[in-house]
């Protein structure tokens, strides 16, 4: 039982050194995406085509919209899968219905695969981004520390027994 418990906490560290440092890496990937979109997008106001509501099977919900405006240049530009807070989906959705008709967003006039951002909602989603960076990278030192001392411990059990006597 006790083996079967160790090599289960042996697993659980080397995901955690892995997937740490790659939900750090996400994260702040995504933060750098929307402090890139709030500097240099253009705003605009657009209109709220649909949201959705995405369950996660182990728990966690993931609120989107989507979105259509018109650029600069007069061209309607549309964007599906455009993430949002849960604190900013409880303020827009009640009752399974969407409450406004529009948000204001910023977008990169040039690049069209940048998904734009929700003005309202940025400061949230950096927040967010910012403590998964820290728990990710938390997660990454725990699970490095963590595996190498199982390592240590594992190599003490095999030294003894791997000695000739004679």
């Amino acid at each position: 039982m006790l083996s079967w418990l160790f090599d289960k906490i042996r697993w659980l560290l080397l995901i955690a050194a892995v997937g740490g440092p790659a939900m750090a890496y996400f994260s702040w990937s995504d933060s750098q995406r929307i402090h890139d979109i709030e500097s240099n997008g253009v705003e605009a106001t657009a209109a709220i085509e649909g949201a959705t509501r995405t369950k996660r099977r182990r728990g966690g919900t993931t609120y989107s919209l989507q979105l259509a405006w018109k650029d600069g240049k007069g061209a309607v530009r549309k964007a599906d899968g455009v993430t949002i807070s849960r604190t900013f989906a409880d303020t827009i959705i009640r009752d399974d219905k969407i409450t406004r008709n529009a948000v204001r967003i910023k977008y990169l006039a040039g690049d069209e695969t940048v998904t734009p951002v929700v003005m309202e909602d940025a400061t949230r989603q950096e927040e967010q981004d910012v403590f998964m960076m820290q728990a990710g990278l938390g997660a990454g030192a725990i699970g490095i520390v963590g595996s190498a001392l199982v390592l240590l411990l594992r190599r003490r059990r095999q030294e003894p027994s791997s000695e000739a006597t004679g």
